[in-house]
């Protein structure tokens, strides 16, 4: 059977890979304190996150015959895509913070809610949580090893958390503005350098096969509607014919 990828499996995909970084993101300025800057970036990329996730859900109800039964049965979706921590950049933010993190908290759950079954499907499908959990555990083992040996000798790292800057930004780019300076700091780097790439290599090779699996297996859905409906037509012209038959030998 020949593959075909359509726009759709694409755009559900991306939208997936979108909530998780808007959850790690809200997760991130909910439980830590961050720079005003970054905070700010934070709540403007989760306002594109809530309008894309709303023509989203136009987009799967107008596919839907029974309107009141979709929004009945994915009602949480609409918390997920309202904005409200957009309201945290205003004057005001101060006096209702905790107000802004609780309906942050509500959010966050109703996203997790949302795309958990297409994550764990995804996880299952391609065993990608694997190397999740090989990359997280590089992440700390680096951070660990590369602050016990840079540590008092790199003036860049003067904390566990600058150790782990280098880390990410070195699997990430491959380059970082903490330069190592021991040889064995450099090993690290270079062995920081090859995880980022192969930790993408893997993300990638992933998702191709999982959105060519997910391709193929709407192809097949079709195929068995057109056959299912193929079979009805047949059954319903032989009930016809048999009409028939009785009528005329009555009339004989």
């Amino acid at each position: 059977m020949k593959t075909r990828i359509n726009l759709r499996n694409i755009f559900e995909a991306f939208i997936i890979i979108l909530i998780i970084v808007d959850l790690v993101l809200l997760i991130l300025i909910t439980f830590t304190t961050v720079s005003h800057s970054l905070f700010t970036t934070i709540i403007y990329f989760d306002l594109m996150v809530c309008i894309i996730l709303f023509f989203d859900f136009i987009y799967r109800m107008q596919q839907e015959e029974d309107k009141k039964a979709f929004i009945k049965h994915n009602w949480p979706d609409i918390i997920a895509m309202i904005p409200f921590d957009i309201l945290s950049l205003s004057p005001s933010y101060i006096f209702f913070a905790r107000v802004f993190r609780l309906f942050r908290l509500i959010r966050l759950l109703t996203l997790f809610r949302r795309e958990w079954k297409y994550i764990s499907s995804f996880f299952k499908q391609t065993h990608i949580n694997i190397a999740i959990g090989m990359l997280l555990f590089t992440v700390f083992a680096g951070t660990i090893l590369f602050y016990l040996l840079e540590h008092g000798i790199n003036p860049g790292v003067h904390t566990i958390w600058d150790a782990m800057w280098f880390t990410i930004t070195t699997m990430l780019t491959g380059n970082s503005d903490i330069n190592p300076i021991t040889p064995d700091g450099e090993v690290i780097s270079v062995l920081m350098i090859i995880m980022g790439i192969s930790f993408v290599g893997i993300l990638t090779a992933s998702l191709a096969s999982w959105l060519i699996k997910k391709s193929n297996k709407t192809g097949d859905d079709i195929e068995e509607r057109r056959l299912k409906n193929i079979e009805t037509s047949m059954d319903d012209i032989k009930k016809d014919i048999k009409e028939l038959k009785d009528l005329l030998k009555e009339k004989i």
